[in-house]
């Protein structure tokens, strides 16, 4: 028997709609609800809150007065012998050896044109009509003149790798030669505010 298309049609709708209308019925209230497996087997871990952030221990701040007699002796006759050597360096014009005695952030500092344009302002070089305009022009202009003979009577510890080597002039002023930073195992002129 051939059903018309009519009528499979309605009653194809028919069954659809039955089965729609199945699917949004609940469950019975007496039965029990589907139990996922995973959930069973495996341990619920509680969640506690994350701990206070652990305060790192900052070193102790350096005190100079804490140097050993040897050390400051040892370090005081490294700073001789450097700034001899300085003197000498500064008295033959050799400005590649003066440069490598430097720290980088000397370099910069000195080779910045702000730093040079404030300089070239001093009065000396005004009268002679001097602007600086490199860290060579610093180092012929400024540091062979004023730096040829320097003498290093004391030092004094900022901190482990850091220090100013005094020198005393004939008034008895303590005057900062230079600001010197240790870098491996060499000292070097520096720059720090």
């Amino acid at each position: 028997m051939r059903v018309p298309f009519k009528k499979l049609r309605f009653l194809t709708a028919a069954v659809v709609a039955a089965a729609g209308i199945a699917s949004c019925v609940s469950a019975p209230a007496d039965a029990p609800e589907p139990v996922v497996e995973s959930l069973v087997t495996e341990p619920v871990e509680s969640v506690e809150p994350s701990p206070e952030p652990v305060a790192i221990e900052q070193p102790a701040p350096f005190d100079p007065d804490s140097v050993s007699v040897e050390m400051k002796q040892a370090t005081f006759f490294d700073v001789r012998a450097l700034i001899q050597g300085l003197n000498s360096i500064i008295q033959a014009q050799d400005y590649e050896s003066w440069s490598l005695a430097l720290t980088d952030a000397y370099r910069s500092y000195y080779s910045s044109s702000d730093t040079l344009a404030r300089i070239s302002e001093a009065p000396v070089l005004k009268r002679q009509g001097v602007k600086l305009r490199s860290l060579q022009d610093y180092f012929i202009y400024v540091v062979y003149p004023s730096r040829q003979n320097d003498r290093v009577d004391d030092i004094e510890f900022i901190d482990a790798t850091h220090i100013r080597a005094i020198t005393v002039n004939a008034k008895g002023e303590r005057l900062v030669l230079y600001n010197l930073e240790k870098i491996g195992d060499t000292w070097k002129i520096a720059i720090w505010r």
